[in-house]
Parts: structure tokens; sequence; C-alpha cells
């Protein structure tokens, strides 16, 4: 009828506006709204680093380093200044003329240099000619604080990528945990179906099916600390990508490598040559240095051009406009040892930052090792509950046919299933830990 009433209204050729709804009816189905994306580590990486705050930090201190640089260059080139002032005399400035007496004439005794308020106009250039390297030490001081910065954000930047990736295997870890302990609530569910089975039977005790209800409550109890722990890590994650707490997480699972991490000694050299942090503190001792080295300069000689050209409103003189050249020497001769002692200080700054980088460097040799041997661990671990969570399995099944045939008793089912709970949970920590340790080692050699 609603056709017939829309066809009756609408041009004859053109469809009717019911048979365009209804052919988006039946097309609907096959084209289905595409599935939300599954996350990898390496897209969380990508979002991460794009709105983490200690990365625009990072950056915005490499800006103020290449700032210092330009600005320690611009101390080599001239400088121009061009000044006005207005000067009022208490007296008209004049000097003494001694003419010999000549009688019948009366002859001045002083002649007016100067009007007793006037204004001078100046445009002014100076040029640095020689000081003493204080110029070139600033500037190489400036270009290592450039490198400095890209060492900071470096390291910066692997931290944010080993927080992502803590926070994302967290999200995985929760959720297989989450798994776990409905897998086995759900086992003590079906134990619990059983004994109730043979109670009706009058063939097990009373005290059998109070225990597996006891079991039961603890089991409810860990599932709901599983479920909270599970939201907590997603909102954890979305913490650091800037993300709603309560967005959807959606996260693949990592792939497990194959490949051994490697030698110790040479995963250590290579930390040496890349990490971040040894790099920025020896660019640390360098720039001291540099600092040293400007402060010295302060005790040769400064050697300068400078060029003027000046207006004075004076009636009294016979030109206005003077130009001028001058080079001139500065030699700072005695400064109470203020400058010698600015650069003991920086020599001894940068013998400090050069003592923290050999620490820093057995420090990170030591990292190295610790997680090296994690990750050794974690895969022996992995091995070795891969195997067990199946023998696991197999004992539980046979508790529980052993049970049911009265065999066995309602204690070993318990046991079974509480044993092979802790083999799930053992295999879940292995794994994830596995992942950890592998990217931890990569941030301790610097290859995050």
């Amino acid at each position: 009828m609603l056709e017939t009433v829309v066809e009756s209204h609408s041009k004859p050729g053109h469809p009717t506006p019911a048979r365009v709804l209804l052919t988006l009816a039946l097309l609907l189905p096959l084209f289905p709204p595409p599935l939300p994306a599954v996350e990898t580590l390496a897209d969380a990486w990508r979002d991460a680093l794009a709105v983490d705050s200690r990365l625009r930090a990072a950056d915005a201190e490499s800006d103020a380093a290449r700032a210092t640089r330009e600005a320690a260059r611009a101390l080599a080139l001239p400088r121009a200044t061009a000044s006005s002032r207005y000067t009022v005399l208490s007296n008209e400035p004049a000097a003494r003329i001694d003419f010999p007496a000549i009688p019948g004439i009366a002859l001045p005794s002083q002649m007016p240099l100067q009007e007793r308020s006037y204004a001078t106009h100046a445009l002014q250039a100076t040029l640095p000619l020689y000081t003493g390297g204080r110029i070139a030490s600033a500037v190489a001081a400036a270009e290592t604080g450039v490198a400095a910065s890209g060492f900071e954000r470096t390291r910066s930047e692997q931290a944010v990528k080993l927080d992502v990736a803590e926070a994302y295997l967290n999200v995985l870890r929760a959720r297989r945990a989450l798994r776990a302990a409905e897998h086995h609530l759900a086992a003590l569910d079906a134990h619990a179906a059983d004994v109730a089975e043979l109670g009706k039977q009058g063939l097990v005790a009373r005290n059998d099916i109070l225990s597996v209800a006891v079991a039961r409550a603890d089991a409810t109890q860990r599932l709901t600390q599983a479920g909270n722990a599970a939201q907590l890590a997603a909102a954890a994650y979305n913490r650091l990508l800037r993300r709603p707490l309560d967005a959807p997480v959606d996260l693949t699972e990592p792939p497990i490598a194959d490949t051994a991490p490697g030698d110790i000694a040479a995963l250590a050299g290579r930390a040496r040559s890349q990490r971040p942090e040894l790099a920025l503190l020896g660019a640390q001792a360098d720039v001291t240095d540099h600092e040293a080295d400007q402060a010295r300069a302060g005790l040769r000689p400064q050697v300068g051009l400078s060029a003027a050209a000046v207006h004075e409103d004076n009636r009294y003189r016979v030109r206005q406009d003077v130009a001028q050249l001058a080079v001139g020497v500065e030699w700072q001769l005695f400064d109470g040892g203020l400058l010698r002692h600015q650069a003991d200080a920086a020599r001894a700054r940068a013998r400090a930052a050069r003592e923290r980088q050999t620490d820093a460097g057995t420090l990170i040799e030591l990292e190295v090792r610790r997680e090296w041997l994690a990750t050794d661990e974690a895969a022996r671990r992995l091995a070795t509950t891969e195997t067990a969570v199946g023998q696991a399995d197999e004992n539980l099944r046979v508790a529980r046919d052993r049970y049911r045939n009265g065999v066995g008793t309602h204690t070993e089912v318990l046991d079974a299933e509480a044993l092979r709970s802790l083999t799930d949970y053992n295999h879940l920590n292995a794994l994830y830990d596995l992942h950890l340790a592998r990217l931890r080692l990569r941030k301790a050699v610097g290859e995050l």
C-alpha cells in the first residue's frame, strides 16, 4: 500500500523512494561495515610518538639548541646600531683665549665650542677581528649542544617506546589472565555439577559439596579481580596514547621470535656504541670543555673594527657630520683570577661528566647482561610451561574420570584443577615475560 501511494506521487521513469530504500536494504548485507582495525605494537608506537609530551619537550629543547647555535654564529657577524640623544649642559663649553693686549681694542678671553643643549645622531657598526678563540669556542659548544639534544631526543623516544610496549603487553597479559580465570571457574562449575549429580545419588559427603562451593567462590573473586585488572591495563594503555581512558582497545598478539638473543659480549659492544645516554654524557663533557676554552679566551687581546657616522646639532662646528673608522684593542690584564677560575670550574665539570660516562658504560653492560639472562630465562620457562600445560590438562581429565567412577577423591580433582590453573598462569606469564625481556634487551643495546 505504501509503495502504491509513493508511486502515485512520483514521476514516471524515476525510481521511487520506497524502491531505493528496498534496494539499499537488499544490498546492505553484501557490503557490511568495515570492522575496526586490530592495533599492532608498531601502530601503538607510531601513535604514541606523535602525541607524547616527553618527545614534544625534547623537540623544544632541540629547537632551543639550534637557536643557541645560530646565536653563537652571530657573534662573528657585524653589528650595526643607530642612536639619538638630546643633551643639556649646565654651562656652555668654551675655550680660553690669551690674545696679546692691544691698546684700545677689547679682545674676547674665551671662545664658545658647543651649544648648551644639542642633539646627536649616530650610526655605528662594529666587527670583531680577533677574540682569542672566544667566538669559535662558543660556536663549538653550541654545535655540540645540538648533537646532545639529538641524543636526548633518541633517549626519550626509546623510553616512550618501552613504556608503550609494557602497557601493550600488560593489556594482553591481563586479558589472557582474565580468560584463564574464566576457564578456571568454568572447570569448577563442571566439577560442581559432577558433585551435585553424585550428591543426588547419595554417593558423596556433604563436605565435598561445601568445599567445591568454597573453591567456586574463590574463583569468582579472582575472576572479578582479573576483570578489573584488564580494564585498568587498557586505561593505562590509552593514557599513554592520549586517548580517552575508556576507549576500546583491540590489540594483536606479537609474534615470538625464534632467534637467540645473541652473544653477550657483542651486545655489550653494540650498546657502548649505540646507547644515547653514553653519547649524551660525552657531548655534555665536550660542551663544558668548550666553555672552558671560551672563558680562557677572555684573557687574550680582543681586537675589533668600528665605523660610525655622527651628526651633531652644533652651530659652532664647521661640519656637523663626521665619519670615523677605528681599530681598537682591549686586553684585560688583571681580573682577580675570575676567568681562570671559571675555566677551571668548566674543566672540572667536564671531568665529572666523563667519569659519569665511564660509570654509565659499566652499568649499561650490566643492564645488557641482566636483560640477556631474563630473555634466556623466559624462553626456557615458556618451553617448560608449554609441555606442562598439556600435562596439567591430562592430569585434570584423569582426576575427574576417577572421581566420576568412584575411584578418585574430590580433593584430587580440586588439586588437579588448581595445578592446571597455576600452569596456565605460569605459561602466560612466561610468554609475556619473554616478549618484554626481548624488548628490554633491545632497549639496553640501544636498538629499540
